[in-house]
């Protein structure tokens, strides 16, 4: 992380600029580098993987509020505001470099997986990699036209579980399915179509699908098996995120 930055005075400066920018997923492919925003996220990152940093901005209320953020350079509220995606700035953001994680390296270690597949939404998206953190999954991998996982609003609802566990992008599925097999679990492939899940494997990769017409007739015939989650209500489905967080509560107790 640089400490000699100069700290930026105006929302017109080019630093100003060049980290808003950030927010662009061209920019993140062209730079190699995200912005992460808020105070919860940031402190991960700098806890768990503070390398990551390559800088980091804060205004004076939070540097004193927050020592942790000590090494921060202190900019003015409009400027750090410049900087960020969100409509309500917390007062600190981070540029960090991007992750390049190949699948091929990766352990399976608890056999827990989630595996995304044209997943769109941001916020489906961050939770769904915090209730696989929350629930010790080795990883999430991001497949096919699914969101960018390192765009602003994935990260501001990941909540910083981005440095705790390997978050992988633009895998095919076709690879992403021979990983898992190689990890030696079973592809379970979470659509309304399957049977009632009563129970899960020990050792599975969860395949879930885009938020309004599930996984592809494709998708769905590269799963070992599928399975629903029964429901004794009368809601036709469940959130995306939700359906996520209920089946790695499963998936967890299954050891």
């Amino acid at each position: 992380m640089s400490r000699n930055v100069e700290p930026p005075t105006s929302v017109r400066s080019a630093r100003v600029s060049a980290v808003r920018a950030l927010s662009k997923k061209s920019e993140r492919v062209t730079t190699g580098q995200f912005i992460a925003e808020g105070i919860q996220s940031v402190r991960e990152a700098l806890t768990y993987d503070p390398g990551s940093i390559v800088e980091l901005y804060a205004t004076s209320t939070m540097i004193s509020q927050h020592p942790i953020l000590s090494e921060a350079v202190e900019i003015a509220d409009d400027v750090l505001a410049a900087m960020c995606d969100t409509k309500s700035p917390q007062g600190v953001i981070a540029v960090c470099h991007l992750p390049n994680i190949d699948i091929a390296s990766l352990q399976a270690a608890q056999g827990r997986v989630a595996i995304l597949s044209n997943v769109r939404d941001p916020g489906n998206a961050g939770t769904i990699i915090r209730s696989a953190d929350a629930f010790d999954f080795d990883a999430v991998l991001f497949v096919e036209d699914s969101v960018d996982p390192w765009s602003p609003k994935v990260v501001r609802s990941a909540a910083g579980s981005h440095w705790h566990l390997p978050v992988a992008y633009g895998v095919s599925l076709s690879d992403a399915i021979s990983w898992a097999h190689s990890q030696k679990c079973e592809v379970i492939a979470a659509d309304l179509s399957g049977e009632d899940l009563l129970s899960t494997p020990t050792r599975a990769a969860w395949l879930f699908g885009n938020e309004a017409w599930g996984l592809s007739p494709e998708a769905l015939s590269q799963a070992d098996r599928t399975f629903r989650i029964p429901m004794n209500g009368r809601a036709e489905s469940l959130n995306l995120a939700t359906a996520a967080g209920i089946v790695f509560f499963l998936a967890s107790q299954a050891r």
